[in-house]
Parts: structure tokens; C-alpha cells; sequence
């Protein structure tokens, strides 16, 4: 398939070769007479690959210094943009246990199946392990210690401690036996956010509950008012009615010893425990919980809900 040469002239348009199928696929790959393959000589072949060697370097050398400038303005504990400037915003929101993805927001078990009991009670252990084994944490939880009302210094978090659950522990399966479940309430994290606290006990929200009203009255110090606190109620009239007195395991609020939240390892987020006393059984109870605070706006939207969540209960 060489350049014909007449006379001593070079002609490219000639006429290739008559050769059968498989000669001609073995020339395709490696030609004896140019010494080509791949339809390329040696040296072509050399070029392109010094090019693409150093083309690839040059990718490589930029690439690491936009990852060296990149991560010499970064800190491995604090975002980039925090709070309002962040895609989470500033506006906590908050999540439950037990929660089962299959089944949504819908809580439902008959307390003569320990089947559809054991599901729920799993869930929630399962949420509750790193604060029952300090071994699941990143750092064992070495830095945890017990906070009472003064906030920690820097590199170390509060423990949370499930005792302070009281019935709503992992012997009494969170109450699901004995008809009195316990829902596990938790506050979204976000990073540096201070919550704003109710510190006048005469100058609450109209809407917030009068049970959770009286609680924050009977509080004799300054300091037992600083929480976040936390209420649920049921979303209707008949759901109200069906919901019946509620419980709140250690008390109706989130200490503030547990914020800002700073990516510390070790971390993790305060609980309420909320046991229904009396449900009513056979019906679903659609009960929102929301958490307090002047820095708490809550939203209505469930595609974006902010300040609170909603779960549905039917007990048989």
C-alpha cells in the first residue's frame, strides 16, 4: 500500500491492492511494506503520545495547584458558608425515631405482634447507639463529659445520657408494649447556630402550648429557662382529642449547653423523649412536634419544613 513512485514522482492516488478480508485486516493492523501500525509509523506513534504525555502533565500540575489553593483557604471543621449563607440556611429543622423509610411518617403495630413492635424498637436503637457506645464515635467519645448548666470549652462536647430518658429506655422497648410509645425528638444540627431563648416567662408566643406555658413558669431559675423547647400536639381537633396527655422525658426543652453546634468529634444532639399516656387506639393520630425559640420560624410546607415534624400513630 506504499506511494507508487513513477519516474521518481511520488503519486498517492493509486489504486490500493486486491487483497481477501483477512490479509486485509492484518495490513490494517501491522503493514510489512510501510512498517505501520495502526495505520502509523513509529515515530507518528512517538509524537502523539509525547504530546498526550505532556499535555496530561500540564492537567496534572494545574489541577494540584487549584487543589493546594483550594484547601489552604479551607478548615476541615468549619463550612465555607454557615447559617444564612449556606444552602441549610439558619433555620433549624428538626426529625424523629423511630422513622421508618418504607413507611414514611406512619407509626402502626399491634401490641399482640412483636413483629410490627420489634421493627420500631430496633430503629430507635439503632439512632441510640453512639450514645449508649462511645466506641461507635470517631474519638470514643473522650472529650464528653458531664455538663450540668455550663457550656464546655473548646474541642470538648456535653454528654447526653439515656437515663435522663426515664421509662422510655431500650428495657421497656421505648413503651411500645405497654401502649405508651415513645417518639424520640431531636433538633436538626447547623453549624455556629445560637438559638435565641424565651427568657421572660410573661412574654411567650399566643401559640405556644399552655401545658409547655406552665412548665416554663413553674422554672425557678433564669437558667432552666435557657432551651430550646419542644411540643407536640395533635394536628386537629379530633387528633388532639385522640392524642391524649402527653410526657416529656428529661423535660420539654434542649439545654444550651448542647449549642452552637461546631463540628466538634464526639458530638451528638440532645433528645426529648415524648410518651403518649392514653392514645387512642384503632385511629391514626396525626401529631406535629416543633421545637421554641425566637430564632425559630416555622414553616407549614411539606416539601420544605422547617421548625418542626409530623408523624402519624395507630395503635391496635
Amino acid at each position: 500500500m506504499g506511494a507508487d513512485k513513477q519516474n521518481g514522482v511520488v503519486t498517492y492516488n493509486r489504486r490500493p491492492p486486491e487483497r481477501p478480508l483477512m490479509k486485509r485486516i492484518q495490513y490494517g493492523i501491522w503493514n510489512p511494506e510501510e512498517r505501520t501500525f495502526l495505520g502509523r509509523t513509529g515515530k507518528r506513534w512517538g509524537v502523539i503520545g509525547l504530546i498526550y504525555l505532556v499535555m496530561y502533565i500540564c492537567i496534572i500540575i494545574f489541577f494540584s495547584i487549584c487543589m493546594c489553593g483550594m484547601l489552604s483557604v479551607m478548615d476541615e471543621r468549619i463550612p465555607y458558608f454557615t447559617l444564612a449563607d449556606s444552602i441549610i440556611g439558619n433555620n433549624p429543622g428538626m426529625g424523629h425515631r423511630p422513622i421508618i423509610l418504607d413507611e414514611e411518617a406512619l407509626i402502626w403495630y399491634d401490641v399482640k405482634d412483636p413483629k410490627t413492635i420489634q421493627k420500631y424498637v430496633d430503629n430507635i436503637n439503632e439512632f441510640l447507639a453512639p450514645y449508649e457506645n462511645k466506641s461507635l464515635l470517631i474519638n470514643q467519645g473522650v472529650n464528653q463529659h458531664d455538663c450540668g448548666v455550663t457550656k464546655p470549652p473548646r474541642n470538648e462536647v456535653c454528654s447526653f445520657n439515656l437515663s435522663q430518658l426515664g421509662p422510655c429506655s431500650k428495657e421497656n422497648n421505648f413503651g411500645f408494649t405497654n401502649r405508651t410509645p415513645c417518639i424520640i425528638i431531636k433538633l436538626n444540627k447547623i453549624f455556629d447556630w445560637d438559638p435565641v431563648f424565651y427568657h421572660d416567662p410573661n412574654d411567650l408566643p399566643p401559640k405556644m402550648p399552655v401545658d409547655l406555658k406552665q412548665y416554663i413558669n413553674s422554672t425557678a431559675s433564669p437558667e432552666e429557662r435557657r432551651k430550646v423547647w419542644v411540643s407536640c400536639e395533635g394536628e386537629r381537633p379530633a387528633d388532639v382529642e385522640a392524642l391524649g396527655p402527653l410526657k416529656y422525658h428529661p423535660y420539654p426543652g434542649l439545654s444550651e449547653v448542647f449549642f452552637p453546634y461546631d463540628n466538634t468529634p464526639g458530638y451528638l444532639s440532645p433528645l426529648v423523649a415524648v410518651q403518649l399516656m392514653n392514645p387512642t387506639l384503632h385511629q391514626i393520630i396525626n401529631i406535629r412536634c416543633r421545637a421554641w425559640a425566637q430564632n425559630i420560624l416555622l414553616t407549614d410546607s411539606l416539601k420544605d419544613r422547617k421548625g418542626s415534624t409530623h408523624l402519624e400513630i395507630m395503635i391496635d
